[in-house]
């Protein structure tokens, strides 16, 4: 069991290790801290996650934080959060230890602050070109994100939405960044996430649908209520129902979009991010001023 920490012992500690001043706490949750700061002088976001003492569960921690740099470092995107340092290991104090990392600094909002209502088309259209972007460069690298979730998206100050925390990220091909179990949010899980499952890039590909479908029409595709046994029955079993049943006036491609990410099936949706775009760059009239080459 970690000790009550003083924020003034972790701040001295990333000030020491990171070389980050000007430490404002941004938020704290469980055994992880978050502060703004600045590198050198470029604004920025340290990351803390306090180790458990020994055995398997301080493992699991610090390969999860090392695994998320890793991705973060092999992608350069406009739509993917930017890491800025590698993965330190910090002493907090005697008896407690951490592990810490730079990320770019990103102004806006989650995803999870602006759920309390429906979203216009326009916005829906470009959440699903910009994630479907970032996704794209995850699986571009054989990397796929598995808990795309809504406090995993960023909607910046610009309208841009930007991919961060691939914590729980399973990489294809190094099985030093596969995990071994297939983790995400409750109601934003593919039916592949169901225990036995075998997540794939078009699992984000669903949990991007899903993402859509709820903000346009401000319910989840699949009802994740109750037991997690009748939640992953759903998932297996029911089709996700077609959202010009909620949005009669839904623009033609961005439903066929949604519909199909939504496939309970993995090979009837879009295969992975590229396919996804390779789609959307064709609906230039509801997609295309959205890209990164616009």
């Amino acid at each position: 069991m970690v000790r009550q920490l003083r924020l003034e012992e972790v701040t001295s500690a990333l000030e020491v290790s990171l070389s980050v001043s000007d430490l404002e706490p941004l938020a704290q949750g469980g055994q992880k801290f978050v502060f703004v700061c600045a590198l050198e002088t470029v604004p920025a976001v340290a990351k803390v996650v306090l180790l458990p003492s020994s055995g398997p569960d301080r493992d699991h921690v610090l390969e999860r934080a090392q695994r998320e740099v890793e991705v973060l470092a092999a992608i350069d995107s406009p739509r993917v959060v930017r890491v800025l340092s590698e993965v330190v290991e910090l002493e907090i104090a005697d008896d407690v230890q951490a592990v810490a990392w730079v990320e770019e600094y990103l102004d806006g909002k989650d995803m999870r602050q602006d759920l309390d209502k429906t979203w216009n088309y326009d916005r829906v259209a470009r959440l699903i070109a910009q994630i479907g972007e970032g996704l794209a460069d995850f699986h571009e690298i054989d990397v796929v994100h598995r808990d795309l979730s809504p406090a995993n998206i960023r909607e910046l100050s610009d309208g841009s939405f930007v991919l961060m925390d691939p914590g729980l990220a399973r990489h294809l091909a190094k099985s030093a960044l596969t995990g071994i179990f297939q983790p995400g949010t409750v109601g934003h899980r593919s039916p592949e996430h169901i225990p036995g499952g075998d997540v794939q890039p078009a699992s984000d590909i669903f949990a991007l649908g899903i993402l859509a479908y709820r903000a346009l029409t401000g319910v989840f595709p699949i009802d994740p209520s109750g037991a997690e046994d009748d939640y992953y029955r759903r998932l297996r079993d029911y089709d996700s129902p077609p959202i010009e049943n909620r949005c009669p006036g839904i623009p033609k491609p961005l439903g066929d979009a949604i519909n199909r990410c939504l496939k309970r099936q993995p090979a009837r949706r879009y295969l992975d991010g590229l396919e996804l775009i390779e789609y959307l760059q064709k609906n230039t009239d509801v997609f295309g001023s959205y890209f990164k080459s616009a």
